[in-house]
């Protein structure tokens, strides 16, 4: 990735990210559970990271908006070193694998289409320099500190789990909730089975075996 200073598309596509992924109770859980072993927190931000580098590659490069102001030449149809916009179906499909491969969550419950459908959102947004969304997302991330999607665990390999009701204070998530301002540069410079909700609005967490 550039050293320059990163436009503030990607600093508000990447606060938008930040604050979406801390209100996916998948990952929340999973982060709270440290599913994804000590790096757990750390791992919800290089997703973050790893999504916003695919929608960086679609960003034409100054040298690109340059050939197509020059009326002696057509514009290609993506400019040099930019690649295609990443559509929902794909996003959803990286969101599943990362899932699996890092925290050893399949989801089955349509999640990662709704999250990858605001992610395509927030990049719209983003481009526009409209801020509106993001900030609602922060704020309601803001409201929901300290607090954990109530759900139920179904361990794979018979291990005992108990039920949690989010009353306990998130320790090992808590860096997690550092998002903003402050993380997004760190993020910008980088480069199974859960949940169904059952009739009592639980979420059903099924893992991959036990540990």
């Amino acid at each position: 990735m550039d050293t320059d200073v990163p436009s503030p598309i990607l600093i508000l596509f990447a606060r938008g990210l930040l604050a979406r992924f801390e209100l996916w109770p998948a990952l929340r859980i999973a982060v709270h559970q440290n599913w994804g072993g000590p790096q757990s927190a750390q791992k919800q931000r290089w997703l973050a990271g790893a999504i916003t580098d695919e929608f960086e590659a679609s960003l034409p490069s100054p040298s690109a908006s340059l050939t197509a102001l020059d009326s002696y030449r057509p514009a290609p149809i993506y400019p040099s070193h930019t690649l295609p916009e990443p559509d929902t179906e794909y996003i959803e499909a990286m969101l599943l694998q990362i899932m699996d491969d890092e925290f050893e969550v399949a989801l089955e419950d349509g999640s990662a289409f709704d999250v990858a459908r605001d992610v395509l959102r927030l990049w719209n947004d983003a481009k526009e320099g409209k801020d509106g969304y993001v900030k609602d997302l922060e704020m309601q991330v803001e409201r929901m500190k300290g607090k954990m999607p109530r759900y139920e665990v179904e361990a794979g390999s018979g291990s005992d789990w108990e039920d949690s009701d989010g009353d306990e204070d998130d320790e090992s998530g808590s860096d997690s909730e550092d998002y903003g301002k402050e993380v997004v540069p760190q993020l910008l410079d980088h480069a199974k089975k859960v949940p169904d909700t059952d009739e009592d609005g639980f979420t059903t967490v099924k893992r991959k075996g036990g540990r």
